[in-house]
């Protein structure tokens, strides 16, 4: 009976064993289907904080899309990081954001020109916490009277491009509409 039990316990032990080792090696850092686990300590190959603080401004000529009754084209754009602190896979910054974008709505036959709007992409100073995505990418959540999330990549010391996903509030009346569109900025030179 003591026989039994040895090998009935020796057999839970291997099968523990098995479970936490995993099988195929593979690296800690990924969740299941092999993606990168978020936040996620790969090295940047740019010194983000350094890149990030100060003022950008796109470089993009002809933006455009459509969200749902309405279409908007691209004006201008400008963005600006200050007291930027990256600790390891976090990150926060103060963040400034200035855009504007011709606007229309677009309801069965009838157009109307609303002009130009910042789709609640202007703000002040708002609080930016950013996660590590992998490398040279970084998702940041502005924590403002609108909530907006940028997920950015840095190209360069000098470039980076930034995918916008919200919602902007009473466009025209009560409606507005969800965007997802990018941009690519260049870094302003220091006066």
């Amino acid at each position: 009976m003591r026989k039994f039990k040895a090998w009935g316990m020796i057999f839970v032990m291997s099968l523990c064993v098995f479970m936490v080792s995993g099988c195929g090696g593979g690296s800690m850092d990924t969740t299941e289907g092999g993606s990168p686990a978020i936040p996620n300590d790969e090295p940047d190959t740019y010194d983000t904080q350094a890149v990030l603080e100060g003022s950008w401004r796109t470089i993009d000529g002809e933006v455009s899309f459509t969200a749902d009754d309405f279409t908007f084209r691209l004006n201008s754009a400008a963005l600006s990081f200050a007291s930027t602190d990256v600790n390891g896979t976090v990150a926060q910054a103060l963040v400034t954001s200035n855009q504007e974008w011709h606007s229309v709505l677009a309801s069965g036959d009838v157009n109307i020109d609303l002009g130009i709007r910042s789709l609640d992409l202007d703000f002040a100073a708002e609080t930016g916490t950013m996660i590590h995505q992998g490398r040279d990418r970084w998702r940041c959540n502005v924590d403002g009277e609108v909530k907006t999330l940028m997920n950015i990549t840095v190209s360069s010391d000098t470039l980076i491009r930034v995918n916008y996903q919200g919602t902007a509030k009473r466009l025209y009346g009560n409606m507005g509409a969800e965007y997802n569109f990018t941009l690519n900025f260049r870094k302003e030179q220091q006066r």
